[in-house]
């Protein structure tokens, strides 16, 4: 990832692009979200001195209407989700979601992609999660998008460190981890990912 241009979509409050950053990538750090866009400013104040360490271009703006100035080499898409991977943490999650939610934030979800893959250079990779257990918002989203999208292949090589902790998805589709993963030091949220690379 040294010295690659990558794009962080859903970029607050900010630790994918720290991560990201201290490895050497030339971040583009993009939110929708003025106010958690200043969460990510702060928290990145934190940690970077003035001057010196990796530097991040923060952008506030739609990803959906957004022109991006260049091809990235890779593209994080952190897309907006019903988050009921979280629900160990808040359990409140099924009484504030309306029933159309799941269904509303998948079309947003689709959008996304669509437009991520065209900011994505011939080459590059595309990194789609979700904090979300439902196969809509996960499996099946990557499913419509390797369909609808020929020149994308879905890389499914991971580090061997992490494979105790991800389970594959529906139809071998990206990887899971579950809410009980880790139970014994108290388990952790349930996320979808999928890494998705251009010819």
């Amino acid at each position: 990832i040294h010295d690659k241009s990558v794009l962080d979509i859903g970029a607050a409050p900010g630790g994918k692009t720290m991560q990201l950053a201290t490895r050497g990538a030339r971040v583009t750090a993009l939110d929708i979200s003025g106010s958690r866009i200043n969460r990510l400013n702060e928290n990145l104040a934190r940690v970077v001195t003035p001057g010196k360490g990796p530097k991040v271009q923060v952008v506030i703006a739609d990803a959906l209407k957004w022109k991006a100035p260049t091809l990235f080499d890779a593209i994080v898409l952190d897309v907006p989700c019903s988050s009921t991977g979280t629900l160990r943490r808040h359990p409140e999650l099924p009484w504030i979601r309306s029933e159309n939610e799941v269904m509303t934030l998948s079309v947003i979800q689709r959008d996304l992609m669509v437009s991520a893959a065209k900011m994505l250079r011939g080459g590059g990779q595309m990194l789609y999660c979700t904090c979300s257990l439902q196969p809509e918002e996960g499996e099946m989203q990557v499913e419509a998008f390797l369909e609808s999208h020929k020149g994308f292949k879905e890389m499914r090589q991971i580090p061997e460190s992490l494979r105790p902790f991800l389970t594959p998805g529906l139809k071998n589709i990206g990887f899971r981890t579950f809410p009980d993963t880790l139970k014994d030091k108290g388990g952790m949220d349930g996320f979808f990912m999928a890494l998705l690379e251009k010819q």
